[in-house]
């Protein structure tokens, strides 16, 4: 029996995973239903859609009333912060399992206790994709021997550009022509300042020392056109880095097309019948 998914978030994420699964990309899937406040992003995904879910909503108390969000196994959240500290809990509460993009909504203490709470009372499970960046299992691993973590993002310009970091300190950010630091601080403030930018921040602070310890650095230069992440962990019997550059997805800067591509492997392996690679 197929799995029956709902997308919350039509953006550059929330689409390539619907597109993947009209494409039957991710075997044993099914998308029963898409949602978005934004109708227009909502209309154009499923105008583009061969097999057109059962429902589509641009209203969440509308969505989670209707028979088909009902059957629903999995909600994917593909859209904002926001949304996952909006419509997270309740969804956990009403028996789906969930798969979490912005996971920088965990920096949140508040929402990261509810949503364990929630899990402890309830059956159910929340799936975090490893994102822009690998290396997620080897972090977990030494965890409790980490001494220092230290991420270094580097992006242009653009796909820096709309970040609150920018309004909140009055900088214009196009007036930037040479490579510069600007943001040194803690996981827990660089996702307030830039929380459509550093999810790789979230997810290497949760499989490690946390929001509070993990030291974040953000670089803007102009002259590149990829996302780089370099992620440096000095711990108990060594040291590693892990570096990744990526191509930005064509329908968003702000998103690295691997972050999107790990999102589908993400659900291809929910959906799997058979061998599971890595944890």
């Amino acid at each position: 029996m197929d799995l029956k998914v709902a997308i919350i978030g039509c953006g550059a994420i929330g689409r390539e995973i619907a597109l993947s699964i009209d494409a039957k990309k991710i075997p044993n899937c099914k998308l029963s239903i898409l949602f978005d406040i934004d109708s227009l992003k909502l209309e154009s995904l499923y105008k583009n859609l061969h097999t057109k879910p059962s429902s589509i909503f641009d209203d969440f108390d509308e969505l989670v009333a209707s028979n088909d969000y009902h059957n629903v196994n999995l909600v994917i959240e593909a859209a904002s912060v926001k949304a996952a500290q909006t419509y997270m809990a309740a969804i956990l509460k009403q028996g789906k399992d969930i798969m979490i993009m912005s996971i920088g909504a965990f920096s949140d203490p508040a929402f990261y206790e509810n949503i364990i709470q929630v899990l402890t009372d309830n059956d159910n499970n929340v799936f975090l994709p490893s994102g822009a960046i690998g290396g997620a299992d080897i972090i977990r691993s030494v965890k409790n021997y980490i001494e220092e973590v230290t991420i270094v993002t580097t992006k242009s310009n653009k796909s820096l550009k709309g970040a609150p970091y920018f309004y909140n300190n009055d900088i214009d950010i196009d007036v930037i022509k040479e490579k510069k630091v600007i943001f040194d601080g803690n996981a827990i403030n660089a996702i307030k300042e830039f929380p459509s930018n550093v999810n790789i921040s979230a997810l290497v602070s949760l499989a490690g020392i946390g929001f509070e310890k993990t030291r974040v650095k953000i670089v803007v230069d102009p002259k590149i056109i990829n996302n780089q992440h370099e992620i440096q962990v000095k711990w108990k019997f060594g040291s590693f880095q892990i570096n990744v550059d990526n191509i930005p997805s064509p329908d968003n800067p702000k998103t690295s097309y691997l972050a999107i591509l790990s999102a589908i492997e993400c659900l291809r392996g929910i959906c799997a019948k058979n061998l599971k690679i890595g944890s």
